[in-house]
């Protein structure tokens, strides 16, 4: 007499069903497998992120690339503008009489004259740099970006040419062992974290709480201008 419940009848099922499973050529090779599933997925995850890494690594590639050219067009097309501006632009002798007397009635600026520059060893106010560079010599792992504030104060100062952003230069001057602090000396380097990228300007002179300083890429990309500014604006590396 059979006395078993339903139940146990169905979990007898289940385990010869399971029994069969097992025994079949198909199972008997998902058990040889078995053992190494651990070393499988790890291969498995190591391809992964190979093929991801590849993918970051283009995509950035390629963002880099559209952006070198962009500003070399950019730079291109300033130099044209500039040029067709010239050309058609005519002196007005009224304007240049009338800009020459209010000149000579205005109280005299604190920013030194061309001649004063000239005499001090600076570069004129506003003017381009140098022509530009190849692609490969503009952009290196090492170095600063042609035409940027970072490029002209590493031209002035020797730094190393591995500070990256203007927004980093303080925390990696320190750790390269250089005095930073708050207050200006003619012959250091002016940084500020303001804006996405930071900036760095030169100390020409400091005087009064205010501060001089040459730089690029702040009234245009590749153009050197001077001005005075607040010595609490900026953060010094000497």
């Amino acid at each position: 007499m059979n006395v078993a419940t339903y139940e146990q009848r169905a979990t007898l099922s289940a385990h010869r069903k399971r029994e069969r499973v097992v025994r079949s050529p198909l199972g008997r090779k998902i058990s040889a497998y078995r053992p190494h599933a651990k070393h499988l997925q790890a291969a498995l995850m190591i391809l992964f992120y190979f093929a991801a890494f590849g993918f970051f690594f283009q995509t950035s590639r390629a963002e880099f690339e559209e952006k070198s050219l962009g500003y070399l067009e950019a730079n291109q097309q300033t130099r044209k503008t500039s040029s067709t501006a010239e050309a058609t632009t005519k002196p007005n002798k009224k304007s240049e009489a009338t800009a020459q007397t209010l000149f000579e009635n205005t109280a005299p600026s604190p920013e030194p004259t061309e001649e004063q520059k000239a005499s001090a060893g600076l570069p004129p106010y506003n003017t381009e740099d140098e022509s530009a560079p190849s692609i490969a010599e503009q952009f290196t792992s090492r170095g600063y970006a042609f035409g940027h504030c970072t490029y002209y104060v590493a031209k002035r100062r020797p730094i190393p040419q591995n500070w990256g952003n203007a927004r980093d230069w303080l925390g990696r001057a320190k750790a390269a062992g250089f005095v930073t602090g708050v207050n200006a000396r003619p012959g250091a380097i002016a940084q500020t974290t303001t804006g996405r990228w930071g900036h760095v300007a030169y100390v020409e002179k400091a005087e009064a709480g205010k501060v001089y300083v040459s730089e690029y890429n702040y009234v245009g990309w590749n153009r050197l201008s001077y001005r005075w500014a607040n010595e609490s604006e900026f953060k010094y590396i000497y």
